[in-house]
C-alpha cells in the first residue's frame, strides 16, 4: 500500500510537470485562454480524487493496525489463560512423588523407592547396553 502511495505521488508530480510545459507552451499561443481552464477544471477533479483515494488508504491503514492490535490483545490474554489453566491442571493431575521416598533409619540417607516396573525397565536398558558394547568390540 505504500508503494501505491509512492506511485500515486510519482504520478501526480509527472503529470503536474506536463501540465505546466503545456501551460507555458499553450500561454504562447494566443487562443488558450478557454483550454487553460478546461485544463485547470479537470486536473482540480484529478487532484481531489487523488486526495480522496489517499483519505480511503489511509482509513485502510488505520483500520488494519487496529485489528492487528486487538488479535495481538486476544491472542497475548488468550497465552495467559491457557498458562494459569495449564498451571492448574499440573497441580491438579501431577502425582506428589515426595511420599516416595524412604529414609534410611541407619544412614539417614533418603532413598528413592523403586517399583518392580522401574526394575524392569533399568535390567531391559542394561542388556541393550551389553549387546551395543559386544557391537563395538
Amino acid at each position: 500500500m505504500k508503494k501505491a502511495i509512492v506511485y500515486v505521488a510519482v504520478a501526480g508530480l509527472a503529470v503536474g510537470a506536463v501540465y505546466l510545459l503545456y501551460k507555458r507552451d499553450k500561454a504562447n499561443s494566443p487562443v488558450s485562454a478557454p483550454e487553460d481552464k478546461k485544463v485547470a477544471l479537470e486536473l482540480e477533479t484529478h487532484e481531489e480524487s487523488k486526495n480522496q483515494k489517499t483519505e480511503n488508504v489511509d482509513e485502510i491503514f488505520r483500520a488494519k493496525n487496529e485489528s492487528a492490535q486487538a488479535v495481538y490483545e486476544r491472542h497475548t490474554e488468550a497465552g495467559k489463560i491457557m498458562k494459569e489453566s495449564y498451571t492448574k491442571i499440573m497441580e491438579d493431575f501431577v502425582e506428589d512423588f515426595s511420599d516416595g521416598k524412604v529414609v534410611d533409619e541407619a544412614s539417614g540417607i533418603k532413598e528413592k523407592v523403586i517399583d518392580s516396573e522401574s526394575v524392569a525397565v533399568i535390567k531391559e536398558i542394561d542388556s541393550i547396553s551389553d549387546e551395543l558394547d559386544d557391537l563395538l568390540k
